[in-house]
């Protein structure tokens, strides 16, 4: 297969390989800044998750230790 995409690309004119290989390095920039912008979101999400996760069993330890207060002893 690798093969035939090259001597397919060896047929083209000069022209038409100049073409396709600015094709393919346009195609590789947006690729590159669609995937760093995958990674940011990605971070920015599991960074703000985790912080919800910890305030949330925070609030849910208090919560608990206020009822336990609450109750009265046997």
């Amino acid at each position: 297969m690798r093969g035939e995409i090259i001597n397919e690309y060896e047929k083209l004119n000069s022209g038409d390989q100049k073409a396709f290989r600015r094709w393919l390095w346009a195609n590789a920039v947006v690729g590159a800044i669609l995937l760093t912008g995958l990674i940011a979101l990605a971070s920015n999400f599991s960074g703000a998750e985790s912080a919800a996760t910890a305030e949330n069993a925070t609030i849910h330890t208090q919560a608990k230790l206020s009822q336990e207060r609450a109750l009265p002893s046997r």
